[in-house]
C-alpha cells in the first residue's frame, strides 16, 4: 500500500480540536472534561472524518533542506505555545481558587451587588504581563527581537570565545565580496596587533588585580576561563570562523585599559617602551571597536559588547576618545536593556542557583551598575540621562569576590565594594536633576542644591564603609587596591560636590546669596589637588580622573583668583596650587587630558598675572553706577570672555560656531554667568562637550 492509500485509510481522530491543537490530554468526549474545566466547553468539537484531507500536506510530499526561516517560524510557534500554556495555567489556577458560584448562593454573597465584569476582564486582570502582552511579544519576534528578555536564558549570554551564529549568517552579507575583502583586511590588522600569549597574560592579570575594582565591568574568573579556551581551542587565531569577535573586542578593551593605566615601572617590566605604549594604547582601543563593528554588535546583542564598551571608558578620555566613548556608552545602555540587564533584581537565595550561574548574573548586575554610574555622572554635563532609575530593578551588588562568590559583610572590602558605594553617590544625580527641574526660581533651585549637598556629605561621611575612609588604618588582610580606592574616592567625591553646585558656581563669585557654593567648591578643589599631587604607590594605576578633576580644581581656583584683588592672600595661594597642578600634568605627556589642561590653566594664569589685559577693554562706566556697585566690581579683573574662549579654541584646535554671538562690549568676569562659558564652544569639540570649562568640570567617573 502506498503512502496516499495509507493516509486515506486512517481512522478518524477522536481527540477534540482544542485538545489536539494544544497538545494536551483529552478524554475523547464532546465536550471533554478538559475543555469543561478550562471553560472552553462551547469550543469543544471534533473534526469529522470527511474534513480530513485525502492527500498529505505539502510538508509530507518531499523532503527539503531547512532554511533560516524554519528556525524563525519554529521560534515563533514555540513562543506562542509558551504563552498559551501560561494563560492556561493561570486560568486553571483561577478556577481552582474561585469555583463557579451557583445562582442560589449569589444572593448571600456580600459582593452580589457589584457591577459584573466580562469573563475576559476577569481572566486577564492579573495575568502576567508577558502572557497578557502576547501581541507585542509576537510583533517583536517579527522584528527579530525579544521583548522582556531575561539575561542568562540564552546560549549567547555565556558563549565566551565561541561564536554564537544567530543572525550572523545572512546569505546577502556572506556573498558580499567587498565586505569579505574588508573583513579579511581588518582581521589581518587585528592579528598583527594582538600581543604574544605571555604579554596577554601579563596585561589581563594586571587589569584583574589592579584596575577591575574601579569599574567591575566583567568577571575576572569567567574571563580567565574564556581566555584559556581562546589559547587552547582557537590557538589565538583571530581568523577562526568560530571565534566570537565581540569577545575578542572585550579582550582588546581589557589590554587597552592595562597599557593605558599602567605606570612606567609596570609597563617597562613587561618590555614595552614609552613610545610603543603610547602607540599601542590607541591602536588597541580602535581594535576593540573594530571587533565590535565586524561582529555587527549593534544588530547582534551580547553581553560582551556591553562589557567591552564599559571597560574602554577607563582609557577613552586619556586617549582623546571622549566623543566616541559617549556614543558607545549610549549604545551599550540600549543593548543592556535588550539583554534584560536592567531587570536583574535581587537573588531570592544564593543557594537556589549554582555558583557559576550566580557569577554570571552578578556579572550582569555589575556591568549595568557601571553603565548607570557613567550615565548619571554625566548629568551635569548634558542635563539629561538615558537610564531611568525608576524603571530599573537596581539590586544592590553582592559584596563578594569573584573567585568564591561568598557574600561578605559590608565592612569587608571586596572587588565590588568601591563600585557599589560609588553607585550610591551616582543615584543622587538624577534625583537632583528631577528636583530642580520642578523649580521656577533661583531661590527654590538653590534650596534643592543645598538639600542634595547635605545628602552627599552624609553619604561621604556617615554612610561610607570604614575601609574607604582615609582616617582608618589599613589592614594587612585587605586587597592592595584599598589604598588606591581611598585616594580615588576622595577625589571623586569632592568633584561630585562641585557638580552639585555647578549651576551656581558662576553666580557665587558675584552674588553673596550663593557664597556657600563658592566656599564649598574652593574647599573641594583643594581636597582634589591635595590627593592628586601627593605621592602614590608606584604600581598603582594612573586613573584619568586624577588628571581631569585636577584641571577642574585648577579652573575653579583660577576663576576665584580673578574675582579677588591682587593684594589678597588667596590669590597667591591659588596661583601656587595651579602652578603645582601644571607641573603635575607635565609629567603625563602621553595624556590628551593633561596636554589640554596645561594649555588651559597656563592661559588662566597669564590672565591673573596680567590683570586680564589679553584681548580685553575697560568696561564703560555709566553715570547711574552707584559707589557700592563700583567698589564691589573694582576687585574683579576685566576679562574678555569671548576672546579668551576663541584663543583657547584655536590653540586646542576647536572650532567656534559661526552662529556664536559677538558681544559689543566685553563683560567683567563678575558679570558673566557660568553659562557664558558653557555655550561658547560647540558640542563637536575634541573635548566632547559644550565648552572647554564645562568639559573639564563635568568628566564622569
Amino acid at each position: 500500500m502506498d503512502d496516499g492509500n495509507a493516509f486515506k485509510g486512517q481512522r478518524a481522530r477522536l481527540t477534540c480540536t482544542e485538545c489536539y491543537r494544544r497538545k494536551i490530554k483529552c478524554d475523547k468526549n464532546v465536550p471533554c472534561s478538559t475543555c469543561i474545566k478550562r471553560g472552553y466547553a462551547n469550543f469543544c468539537t471534533r473534526e469529522d472524518a470527511s474534513t480530513i484531507p485525502s492527500v498529505p500536506p505539502p510538508a509530507y510530499q518531499a523532503q527539503r533542506v531547512p532554511t533560516a526561516s524554519d528556525g524563525f517560524m519554529r521560534t515563533i510557534m514555540e513562543r506562542v505555545g509558551e504563552l498559551e500554556s501560561k494563560l492556561g495555567r493561570r486560568h486553571d489556577a483561577s478556577l481552582s481558587e474561585a469555583p463557579f458560584q451557583h445562582p442560589e448562593d449569589a444572593s448571600s454573597s456580600p459582593t452580589h451587588n457589584h457591577v459584573p465584569t466580562s469573563p475576559l476582564q476577569e481572566n486577564t486582570a492579573d495575568v502576567p504581563s508577558e502572557a497578557a502582552d502576547t501581541a507585542t511579544v509576537l510583533e517583536f519576534l517579527a522584528w527579530g527581537r525579544k521583548k522582556d528578555a531575561q539575561y542568562g536564558s540564552s546560549a549567547e549570554h555565556n558563549s565566551g570565545p565561541r561564536r554564537f551564529s544567530v543572525g550572523q549568517d545572512d546569505p546577502a552579507i556572506a556573498s558580499n565580496t567587498m565586505t569579505e575583502a574588508s573583513r579579511d583586511a581588518q582581521l589581518d590588522i587585528l592579528e598583527a596587533l594582538l600581543p604574544s600569549k605571555e604579554h596577554l597574560l601579563q596585561l589581563v592579570e594586571y587589569h584583574n588585580s589592579s584596575i577591575l575594582w574601579y569599574h567591575c565591568s566583567y568577571s575576572s574568573t569567567i574571563f580567565n576561563q574564556d581566555l584559556d579556551l581562546f589559547f587552547t581551542e582557537y590557538e589565538s587565531n583571530v581568523h577562526n570562523e568560530n571565534l566570537n569577535l565581540q569577545w575578542l573586542g572585550l579582550l582588546f578593551s581589557i589590554i587597552t585599559g592595562s597599557i593605558t593605566c599602567a605606570p612606567p615601572s609596570v609597563y617597562q617590566s613587561w618590555g614595552f617602551s614609552s613610545a610603543e605604549k603610547t602607540a599601542l594604547s590607541k591602536r588597541w582601543y580602535e581594535a576593540s571597536v573594530t571587533c565590535l563593528n565586524i561582529a555587527c554588535y549593534i544588530e547582534n546583542h551580547t553581553i560582551y559588547s556591553v562589557q567591552a564598551i564599559a571597560t574602554l571608558t577607563i582609557a577613552a578620555h586619556v586617549l582623546g576618545k571622549s566623543n566616541s566613548q559617549s556614543v558607545l556608552l549610549a549604545s551599550a545602555g540600549r543593548i543592556a536593556q535588550s539583554l534584560g540587564l536592567h531587570r536583574l533584581g535581587p537573588e531570592g537565595t544564593t543557594a537556589a542557583v549554582s555558583q557559576q550561574q550566580l557569577r554570571h548574573r552578578e556579572m550582569g548586575r555589575r556591568v549595568f551598575n557601571q553603565l548607570c554610574t557613567q550615565d548619571w555622572f554625566q548629568i551635569p554635563f548634558s542635563e539629561t540621562y538615558s537610564l531611568n532609575p525608576r524603571f530599573c530593578q537596581n539590586a544592590k551588588l553582592l559584596n563578594c569576590n569573584d573567585d568564591d562568590m561568598i557574600p561578605e559583610l559590608l565592612s569587608v572590602p571586596t572587588q565590588a565594594s568601591y563600585c557599589s558605594y560609588r553607585y550610591d553617590i551616582a543615584k543622587l544625580m538624577p534625583q537632583l536633576l528631577d528636583a530642580t527641574a520642578d523649580c521656577n526660581t533661583l531661590f527654590t533651585k538653590y534650596e534643592k542644591v543645598l538639600q542634595y549637598d547635605e545628602k552627599m556629605r552624609k553619604l561621604a561621611t556617615a554612610c561610607m564603609p570604614t575601609f574607604l575612609s582615609t582616617n582608618a588604618p589599613v589592614s594587612n588582610d585587605w586587597p592592595v587596591h584599598v589604598g588606591w580606592a581611598r585616594r580615588s574616592l576622595a577625589i571623586c567625591a569632592s568633584h561630585k560636590i562641585i557638580m552639585i553646585h555647578r549651576k551656581f558656581l558662576g553666580l557665587s563669585f558675584t552674588n553673596s546669596a550663593f557664597s556657600f557654593t563658592r566656599r564649598t567648591c574652593i574647599a573641594a578643589s583643594k581636597t582634589i589637588l591635595k590627593e592628586a599631587l601627593s605621592e602614590n604607590d608606584e604600581r598603582a594605576p594612573i586613573l584619568w580622573i586624577e588628571q581631569a578633576f585636577s584641571i577642574a580644581a585648577g579652573i575653579i581656583l583660577s576663576l576665584d583668583a580673578l574675582h579677588r584683588s591682587t593684594d589678597e592672600k588667596e590669590v597667591e595661594e591659588h596661583m601656587k596650587l595651579v602652578a603645582d597642578t601644571i607641573d603635575y600634568l607635565k609629567g603625563l605627556d602621553e595624556s590628551k587630558i593633561a596636554s589640554r589642561g596645561i594649555q588651559l590653566l597656563s592661559a588662566l594664569q597669564r590672565e591673573i598675572r596680567e590683570g586680564g589685559t589679553i584681548g580685553s577693554r575697560k568696561r564703560p562706566r555709566t553715570a547711574e553706577s552707584s559707589d557700592t556697585t563700583c567698589s564691589s566690581r573694582k576687585r574683579a579683573r576685566v576679562l574678555d570672555v569671548e576672546s579668551f574662549i576663541s584663543n583657547m579654541s584655536q590653540n586646542l584646535q576647536v572650532t567656534i560656531p559661526t552662529s556664536a554671538p559677538t558681544a559689543q562690549v566685553p563683560e567683567y568676569v563678575g558679570d558673566a554667568s557660568w553659562d557664558s562659558f558653557v555655550n561658547m564652544v560647540p558640542p563637536q569639540t575634541v573635548l566632547g562637550g559644550h565648552s572647554l570649562f564645562d568639559d573639564l568640570l563635568s568628566f564622569r567617573f
